[in-house]
């Protein structure tokens, strides 16, 4: 497994806000989150918010379906597949979210070698 290519993604989840907004877009599923949900939920501000929604895009973790006035952010449909397997681990509450990420966790995942 070529690791280099989770690189741009380890960069953009780097940021907690980032982290947080992409786990809670997440577990949107294909329902989706308007940019009003994630200011609602985050406290953010658009500006903010707009920035870190363009860096997960820009790294194929989120995308933007049309509908309503500023549209719905989903979750891509090919996110790697050990990521997938990360965030459904620590779905159990959104408070996971906010807490350190487990490092053995990772490991256990085949994400860490």
């Amino acid at each position: 497994m070529k690791t280099s290519i989770y690189l741009p993604i380890f960069e953009a989840l780097a940021h907690e806000t980032r982290f947080r907004v992409f786990g809670f877009i997440y577990r949107s599923g294909k329902v989706g989150v308007r940019p009003k949900d994630v200011i609602e939920e985050f406290g953010v501000d658009s500006g903010t918010l707009d920035f870190h929604l363009k860096k997960l895009m820009s790294v194929g973790l989120v995308v933007l379906k049309t509908g309503g006035r500023r549209g719905v952010y989903c979750p891509n449909d090919n996110i790697p597949h050990e990521l997938t397997r990360l965030f459904d681990s620590i779905q159990v509450s959104p408070d996971a979210l906010t807490g350190d990420v487990n490092i053995s966790a990772l490991s256990h995942l085949g994400m860490l070698h």
